[in-house]
C-alpha cells in the first residue's frame, strides 16, 4: 500500500468549542474525545465526507507537559500535521530517515486512535512524526491489527 492521507491534525485550546463550531457547519459525525497518555493530548476525529476515510483530528493538550503546548502558545493553534497511513511503519520510518527527513518522534503506540474508532486489535496502532521541511510536520500511522 502506498501512503494515503488518513487525517489532518489541528491543535485547539478547547476541543468542545471547536466540536461545536464544526457541528454548526454540518460536520457533526465525530468520535468521542479520547485521551492519549503517551502523546499527552485529548483528541477526536471529524468525518469530512470522504467515505469516512479522511478525517480532521482536533487535539487539545491535557496539561502543560504536552508536546503541543508550545505550538498552541506560539501559533495560537491551527494546522499542525498531515497524517499518512502506511502498512509498515518501521520500514517507512527507516526509508524516510535514509532520505534525510528529520524524525521528531519515533514509532510509539497510539491507544487513543484505537479507542476513538472503537477498534479491537491484538496490536495497538503506532505513530511516528517527521519534519519534512522547516514548517511541515508529517505523521505516519500504522493501524493496529
Amino acid at each position: 500500500m502506498a501512503m494515503k492521507l488518513n487525517h489532518i491534525g489541528i491543535i485547539v485550546q478547547n476541543i468542545e468549542e471547536y466540536k461545536k463550531l464544526f457541528d454548526a457547519i454540518g460536520l457533526n459525525n465525530t468520535t468521542e474525545p479520547a485521551t492519549d497518555p503517551i502523546q499527552k493530548v485529548t483528541g477526536l476525529f471529524i468525518d469530512v465526507g470522504f467515505d469516512n476515510n479522511v478525517h480532521l483530528e482536533l487535539l487539545e493538550p491535557i496539561d502543560e507537559s504536552s508536546p503541543v503546548v508550545n505550538f498552541l502558545k506560539k501559533k495560537g493553534g491551527g494546522l499542525h500535521h498531515l497524517c499518512f497511513e502506511v502498512d509498515d511503519i518501521k520500514t517507512k520510518t527507516e526509508e524516510m530517515i535514509k532520505k534525510g527527513f528529520k524524525m521528531v518522534s519515533p514509532p510509539v503506540e497510539c491507544i487513543a486512535y484505537d479507542e476513538n474508532f472503537k477498534r479491537v486489535c491484538s496490536t495497538h496502532t503506532k505513530i511516528a512524526f517527521f519534519m519534512v521541511s522547516d514548517r511541515m510536520l508529517i505523521e505516519l500511522i500504522e493501524k493496529g491489527r
